[in-house]
């Protein structure tokens, strides 16, 4: 069983349902861990800045006690590459119990290379995965990030060189329980790579916390359940 959720939305950014409607849809999963992981501030349409962010670190609070004796509730943020090697991660990382990252629409490009992400995005250039891959990595260990939130997703990046990557640096890769972002060979790579899996549901709604079909269809497929670290 998947023991773990990381990768949660609310209402707080593009999601549909409070912060405690997720963490009860946690635990009636039988999960012993989730976070509320919203857009980091680059985000135009759907990123938690300013007050909101510091109201919402103060509601996971109150839920984490609420809830001491049924779950684990931490505060996430799934953070935006907005540059080669930069992400919108904020700088004090003490408010963050654990720190997603990946390419988005709907971000300001701040360098030549985010501005070629923007266009492949929209299928007016062509795919650089390498680029991609290095620049998810410079940023990781820059901002000390834990996830690599449905690599691929929106632009390619390269798996094998990522998670090479990845493994130096301890940062998991996302297999996304909304939509799986990496092929089944890609997933084998990945582990033959020494790459650690996560599996995350993605929720937009408190009905799809937890739900990780897809993801696990995936992972068995490609036989790497094995290299998945929220699964026991």
């Amino acid at each position: 069983m998947i023991i773990a959720d990381y990768h949660t939305h609310t209402q707080y950014s593009h999601g549909k349902g409070t912060p405690e409607q997720n963490v009860r849809s946690a635990i009636a999963r039988g999960l012993r861990r989730v976070a509320i992981s919203e857009h980091g501030p680059a985000h135009m349409f759907f990123g938690v800045r300013g007050e909101k962010l510091r109201a919402l670190r103060r509601e996971v609070d109150v839920l984490a006690r609420r809830y001491a004796g049924d779950i684990e509730v931490l505060m996430g943020m799934e953070c935006n590459l907005t540059a080669f090697g930069r992400c919108d991660a904020p700088e004090d990382r003490s408010m963050f119990d654990v720190l997603l990252l990946g390419f988005h629409k709907g971000i300001l490009p701040r360098d030549r290379y985010a501005a070629h992400c923007s266009m492949e995005a929209m299928g007016l250039n062509r795919p650089n995965p390498e680029w991609t891959a290095k620049a998810l990595l410079a940023a990781g260990e820059a901002y000390h990030i834990d996830i690599f939130a449905h690599p691929s997703l929106y632009t390619a990046a390269d798996i094998g060189t990522l998670a090479a990557g990845a493994k130096e640096l301890g940062i998991a890769l996302e297999i996304n329980g909304a939509r799986v972002t990496m092929s089944d060979d890609e997933l084998h790579t990945a582990k033959e790579k020494g790459a650690k899996l996560i599996i995350g549901s993605d929720a937009h709604t408190p009905e799809r916390v937890g739900d990780f079909t897809l993801a696990l269809a995936a992972a068995q497929r490609a036989g790497v359940l094995d290299a998945v670290v929220n699964w026991e």
